[in-house]
């Protein structure tokens, strides 16, 4: 008898590249997905990248007077001042002669609200998250793959940036474009950079500038922004690439709807809720943008730094790009 034959043919086949997962890559306790896969060399060689010491930060203006980047059913932020010099004008706080004078406040944001990462429980599908976990158990608060494990260790990576709308030559992509793995692949080499294990892929579509430029009326009518799709071929690629995060100067981080598959979304499931990938989204890639295309240099130390919100769905933050 063909014991090894035999074996082999009850082998389930592999799932296709539109199907695979991490789940239990990791164990099954794990909560930060691709981000395993940053060790410490990936660490050192991420910051031996930075030579003229010069400091991109990433995050949007909050409260910005022109308005904030959010959706309909998110409220926009909130700034309440608990104290300052009207309050001591009016004599609602007394001075203290042994102190002196101060102002406090406070705010409220949505945790997708402006700049943020994506928790890895923020989306599910056949009622299952990341790594398996039921979709119940994000009643009320998320019991798993919340923020918190992903901000307990932070993403401290090289970053490589993808300038798509310049290499167009244009301010912004339309808002309906796809950036196809060629596309991709092109404006990397012509930056003179290739993406490697561990990387963060900054992609600059100008979606952001836009969105200040023609107000949150017209931004939001008729909803679509540009980005990467679910083209089989681009998820084999980022599979090799063993890429841990993705980053955009866009909302969705993704063209939302596919004509390819017609799924609404469907990188939030292939990518993040399927393989555990970090998704950053909503940065301001301007300057950095600019820099760039004065010195040519493309990639950098990467950090970004979710706040340790425990139970959240995602986290505002103000990611920070060095050369």
């Amino acid at each position: 008898m063909d014991t090894v034959a035999d074996a082999s043919a009850a082998e389930p086949p592999a799932p296709g590249v539109m199907e695979r997962t991490s789940w239990g890559r990791w164990g099954p306790d794990d909560e930060v997905g691709l981000l395993n896969l940053v060790t410490a060399a990936e660490v050192v060689e991420a910051a031996r990248l930075v030579r003229a010491g010069k400091t991109f930060t990433l995050g949007l203006r909050v409260f910005d007077e022109r308005g904030d980047p959010l959706s309909a059913e998110r409220h926009r932020a909130m700034h309440v001042s608990y104290r300052d010099w009207s309050h001591y004008a009016s004599g609602k706080v007394e001075a203290d002669p042994r102190n002196s004078y101060s102002a406090d406040d406070g705010i409220f944001i949505s945790c997708h609200g402006t700049t943020h990462m994506d928790a890895l429980g923020h989306v599910w599908v056949d009622e299952q998250l990341y790594n398996g976990y039921p979709a119940k158990t994000t009643a009320s608060w998320l019991e798993r793959c919340s923020i918190a494990p992903i901000s307990q260790r932070g993403v401290v990576t090289r970053g490589v940036l993808i300038d798509v709308a310049s290499a167009r030559g244009v301010p912004y992509l339309p808002r309906t474009a796809e950036i196809t793995l060629r596309e991709l692949l092109a404006v990397a080499a012509d930056a003179g950079v290739e993406v490697g294990k561990g990387d963060v892929l900054l992609i600059r579509t100008g979606s952001m500038p836009r969105f200040y430029e023609v107000g949150p009326e017209e931004f939001f009518a008729d909803y679509s922004e540009p980005g990467l799709s679910d083209d089989p071929e681009l998820i084999e690629w980022i599979d090799s690439k063993q890429i841990v995060g993705i980053a955009t100067d866009t909302l969705a981080n993704e063209l939302p709807y596919s004509a390819r598959s017609g799924q609404m979304y469907p990188l939030h499931r292939l990518l993040l809720r399927n393989r555990g990938m970090t998704f950053h989204e909503a940065l301001w890639l301007e300057e950095l943008a600019a820099d760039s295309r004065a010195d040519g240099c493309y990639a950098g130390l990467y950090v970004a730094l979710p706040l340790k919100l425990v139970g959240a769905t995602g986290s505002p933050m103000n990611p920070l790009f060095v050369k």
